[in-house]
């Protein structure tokens, strides 16, 4: 039987006009049939008029579609004494009475209805009415209301399971189901599912990083087939709508950086092409901007133009975010002797500055190193990876920030501390020159520890004006340890006697009367020094020289010049040695002690008598002339 498009209501029935969603089409339709079923047409009475925004007519309206062609009924007529107001005019707090259609006969061969049962306890019936709500409505019971109608529309609408809703760019905590070859399942409500690319969650081998009964925290990426799920915007899906997002919500995107151009570098952002301020690439000043191009970074998208044609974004936004929280966690815990790992982000000539987990600290060129360096670059570069210890913290003043002091040295065994059991006074070594000086040059011996050759320490062979004419940076050389101070941290070192005392055995090497070639090394008035090599430098006397009566020294023999000569004297205790022009046998004579052959420098020119002296006896008559 189908319900009726209106029906007269009780004063005290409250109507509740309901728009249900599209799946309880069907159950309203019956709901209402199950109301109505037994007002059936009164052909004595006639029915009041109703308003057409009355609630029955909206409700019965929207009861059945297929009611639309149907004739209406006439509506029973209320019940009323005489000399009160019409159905229109009655007062809320007078009882209308419904007149209602005789129940449907009963067909003949219907079975028999049990005798009644005894009614159960009045608490029965509401504990049963709590679990069955819909216990006592049945079909063509006159007895129900509207009441009853809205208490089964409630009980069906909590019982039906509540989704939540989700926009694109939402970022939600998920608990993962399952794995598959392609996807991950993620339970993301209590009766809502998502789906997330396994690829986006693999590392280098292959390996999912999410592990099944796991909470997670993924962002709500799209619709499509489901709740499209990943761990960051773009990731999955191209578009505007990836970038509009972002831009909205604030939250960071991927994207790629594919070159550069004036002023900025040009970003890859799912298909989405952006600009990238060349001052938003990285914290500091970018000196190399072609490092940056081929790096996949998240950026803030700052701004949509244009319909989409203009989009710029920013990696210093999202990089001065994570360095302002890491700085507030950095300087709760931050003290004096703490080691820490940090990251150069600057290096210049007094130093390097050093990110200890978002603010920077000085690390001075003297705590860089107990090796030596010519530049903090030789030691480090921006990027690197060190270990630093705190030093000192100076509060900031005014507008000044906190100054924070560091040392790579501190954490650094000090090798001084070895030095003596690995050198002792007299140990030869072999050592590298690290730098020069005009006193001399400083030799490395092991990494820290350095030492210093004098210039008088350099060579046998001559005096040493410059250090740079005997040695250079780099150059490995042998020296002897002869002095160590450990207060001072200083080592005295020698390069001459590493070699060897080149006159300790100069009567093996020179013999009386030996020809010998050298290189003038210095010309005198009163002769001129020959450098023979290995440390040797003898002296060819003017009188030993033959000269004729005008010539000098000076126009016989100038500095360079090769000279060969014959052994004349030699003196090992005072290290001296003569040379002379003549021939062996003239030379021999001289050695002879039957010949009276002299036993020191002669010189012909002090006397006619040819009285004999010593070479200093020479050099002393000679200054006073």
């Amino acid at each position: 039987m189908r319900a009726p498009k209106r029906c007269a209501p009780s004063s005290k029935t409250s109507w509740r006009v309901c728009v249900a969603p599209p799946a309880f089409a069907a159950s309203l339709r019956n709901l209402f049939a199950l109301r109505f079923a037994g007002c059936a047409p009164h052909h004595n009475t006639a029915l009041p008029a109703m308003t057409p925004a009355s609630p029955l007519s909206k409700a019965t309206d929207m009861a059945s579609k297929d009611d639309k062609n149907q004739p209406v009924p006439p509506r029973p007529r209320k019940k009323k004494p005489e000399g009160e107001a019409s159905a229109q005019g009655v007062k809320p707090d007078e009882k209308v009475e419904v007149i209602r259609a005789p129940k449907p006969p009963t067909a003949p061969n219907a079975p028999k209805k049990d005798a009644p049962k005894s009614e159960a306890p009045a608490a029965q019936k509401e504990a049963a009415k709590k679990e069955e709500p819909n216990a006592g409505m049945k079909f063509g019971d006159t007895s129900a209301t509207m009441d009853d109608f809205a208490a089964m529309f409630e009980g069906h609408e909590a019982a039906a399971p509540s989704r939540q809703r989700f926009d694109m760019g939402d970022q939600v905590e998920g608990t993962v189901i399952s794995v598959g070859s392609s996807h991950i399942f993620v339970q993301i409500g209590a009766n809502q599912e998502g789906v997330a690319d396994r690829a986006a969650y693999e590392d280098e081998e292959g390996n999912v990083t999410l592990e099944p009964g796991q909470t997670y925290s993924f962002y709500v990426l799209g619709f499509k087939g489901g709740i499209q799920l990943g761990k960051e915007l773009g990731a999955g899906r191209q578009g505007m709508a990836a970038v509009e997002t972002a831009h909205d919500t604030g939250l960071p995107i991927s994207g790629r950086v594919t070159g550069t151009n004036k002023g900025g570098f040009e970003v890859d952002l799912s298909g989405v092409e952006a600009f990238c301020p060349i001052s938003q690439i990285e914290l500091g000043f970018t000196e190399e901007p072609d490092a940056h191009v081929g790096q996949t970074y998240q950026f803030k998208v700052q701004e949509v133009r244009d319909g989409g044609r203009t989009v710029v974004v920013s990696r210093r936004a999202l990089l001065e975010a994570q360095q302002k929280e890491a700085r507030e966690e950095t300087l709760k815990t931050l003290e004096v002797g703490q080691v820490l790992d940090g990251v150069i982000t600057r290096v210049a000539d007094f130093g390097a500055f050093v990110d200890i987990g978002g603010i920077e600290g000085l690390v001075h060129v003297s705590e860089l190193s107990h090796t030596f360096f010519d530049h903090p670059t030789d030691l480090v570069k921006v990027g690197q990876e060190v270990k630093v210890e705190v030093l000192s913290l100076e509060e900031p003043v005014g507008d000044k920030p906190i100054r924070i002091g560091l040392s790579m040295k501190a954490t650094e065994q000090d090798p001084w501390l070895e030095v003596n059991e690995k050198f002792a006074v007299g140990t030869r070594v072999l050592g590298r020159v690290v730098r020069l000086a005009p006193f001399g040059a400083f030799v490395e011996l092991t990494p820290g520890v350095e030492g210093l050759v004098h210039v008088s320490q350099m060579s046998w062979e001559r005096h040493v004006a410059n250090p740079a004419d005997v040695v250079s940076v780099g150059e490995e050389v042998s020296v002897e340890v002869q002095d160590i101070d450990l207060l001072r941290r200083r080592i005295g070192l020698s390069m001459k006697t590493a070699e060897g005392d080149p006159w300790a055995n100069i009567t093996e090497r020179f013999a009386i009367g030996l020809e010998v070639t050298g290189h003038v090394a210095k010309v005198e008035d009163f002769g001129a020094f020959i450098e023979l090599g290995g440390g040797i430098t003898a002296l060819l006397p003017r009188s030993e020289m033959n000269l004729a009566s005008e010539s000098t020294p000076h126009r016989q023999f100038t500095a360079g010049q090769e000279v060969k000569a014959r052994v004349l004297n030699i003196e090992p205790d005072r290290r001296r040695m003569a040379l002379s022009l003549k021939d062996a046998e003239t030379i021999a004579e001289q050695a002879d002690p039957s010949k009276a052959a002299p036993t020191s420098y002669k010189d012909d020119s002090l006397s006619s008598g040819g009285s004999m002296g010593t070479l200093g006896d020479l050099l002393k008559a000679r200054k006073k002339d």
